[in-house]
């Protein structure tokens, strides 16, 4: 057993959004940790969270990053939304698009929250956090870590292996690191949830493929696009077999472009984010599509896939975990998916700040999961019928849903109501959760009652 008094070593491996997250709250609980990167640069296509350069950051996430003393460097750099507006895909060449609803972000819900809704580029995200994890501990800031702790970025350090045993990796160059815990958050296919499944017998070929694919871009200075407020609102492009999402990113007139569509245009051949002409799924679309694409630069695509099972999110030593992308991968282009990358870091972070004991380890990993999974299979489960709902094929189901959102519009209510009451209470769920809250409640129904825990200092 370890002195109680010493400070935990953690290996991160990812310099993703949940990597730095995690290292973030992990510092603030007075731990080591060693973060290695195998880009050779902050901000590398393997941190971007399923394909999309927009950071998306909803109330439960935005939450976290102002209690971590970011308010005013996440708002220099994003746009904020009041809401959506949905239209019809196929629209006409008519001037004014086919509009059939609107919603309005409920004012109540986000001061319940309490956070709103930011946009802003991945790359300025991740340099937030980077730099967040980096800064010097202050004790006369709010957010100060203890004393003692210590944190390190290392840039090119690819993992080859991961040794769960011995709680080690080795890098490319042949050097091995060693900790009390490794954390895999290096996305779905990064070696640490390949060590895992390894030890399941799982293929990293069971991902299973649903048909559909998403293809992403950015349209720079979108002012250049007119008959739309793209700025003020995200925009939802409604069917047939395809939709299409519109954001915008930070402040430089940024739109992302993130389409769903069951049209490969690969003729059956797929390439994991290959670069594209988006023109080539456009199919039959409104003419205010057409303009936006005009001025995107180059899709990229994903295939969309059901993510094979994996049963345990830590190894059977107890000493690695994977979290984010690499525990539980979220669709391409997912509202939640940075949300819940943050909030992953933040919970890690908390129920760690109660204890320096190696002997409890495995005991706090596996409370990770078991707090954890039930809502991330949660707001995967949402993030599908979502995807479902606007991407409906021509039909009773697609007529039916255009009419409802017509009559609502009609009558001036917003369209999360009625019929998607369902959606508007499921985002209430989503956006008013407090990972720190989450994680004090096991340590108090739970770890607390362990005889070796201790509080960590301050």
């Amino acid at each position: 057993m370890s002195d109680l008094n010493s400070a935990l070593n953690f290996i991160i491996v990812g310099a993703s959004v949940s990597g730095l997250a995690s290292a973030i709250a992990l510092r603030s609980a007075g731990h080591n940790v060693l973060v290695l990167e195998k880009d050779p640069q902050l901000g590398g296509i393997g941190s971007i969270p399923n394909g999309s350069s927009c950071a998306q950051i909803p109330p439960n996430a935005c939450k976290i990053l102002v209690d971590w003393g970011l308010e005013e460097e996440i708002k220099a750099k994003s746009a904020s939304i009041a809401g959506f507006s949905l239209y019809s895909y196929p629209g006409g060449q008519v001037p004014s698009p086919d509009h059939l609803g609107i919603n309005r972000y409920d004012p109540e819900m986000l001061t319940e929250a309490r956070g709103g809704y930011m946009q802003l580029a991945h790359r300025d995200l991740i340099r937030i956090l980077h730099d967040r994890a980096l800064k010097p501990y202050d004790l006369d800031q709010p957010n100060g870590e203890p004393s003692g702790s210590r944190i390190s970025v290392i840039f090119g350090a690819e993992v080859v292996n991961v040794d769960c045993d011995a709680c080690s990796v080795t890098l490319r160059s042949g050097e091995i690191h060693t900790a009390d815990a490794i954390i895999g958050a290096d996305g779905a296919n990064g070696p640490v949830r390949r060590a895992l499944m390894e030890e399941e017998d799982t293929s990293p070929e069971s991902d299973v493929p649903t048909g559909m694919a998403a293809y992403s871009a950015i349209v720079p200075n979108a002012l250049a696009l007119d008959g739309i407020d793209w700025f003020t609102w995200s925009t939802l492009w409604l069917g047939p077999n395809r939709g299409l999402r519109t954001f915008p990113v930070g402040k430089e007139n940024d739109v992302s472009l993130m389409m769903y569509t069951t049209d490969s245009s690969h003729d059956g051949t797929w390439t994991e984010e290959a670069e594209i002409k988006f023109t080539d799924v456009l199919g039959d679309c409104d003419q205010h599509i057409q303009k936006m694409v005009a001025l995107a630069g180059p899709a990229t695509c994903v295939q969309i896939k059901e993510p094979g099972d994996l049963e345990c999110w830590v190894s059977e030593s107890g000493r690695v975990l994977i979290l984010g992308d690499a525990a539980h991968p979220l669709p391409p282009g997912s509202l939640h998916s940075y949300s819940i990358s943050l909030e992953d870091g933040l919970f890690i972070g908390k129920i760690f700040s109660h204890t320096r004991n190696t002997d409890r380890v495995p005991e706090f990993l596996r409370a990770f999961q078991e707090h954890r999974e039930p809502r991330c299979t949660r707001i995967r489960q949402i993030e599908k019928e979502y995807i479902f709902y606007i991407t409906l094929p021509e039909g009773e189901m697609q007529a039916a849903r255009d009419a409802s959102l017509r009559e609502r519009h009609a009558a001036g209510e917003n369209a999360l109501g009625g019929d998607l009451q369902q959606m508007a209470e499921d985002l209430r769920m989503v956006f008013g959760y407090d990972a720190a809250d989450d994680a004090d409640e096991w340590w108090v129904t739970w770890g607390r009652y362990h005889r070796s825990s201790v509080s960590s200092p301050g």
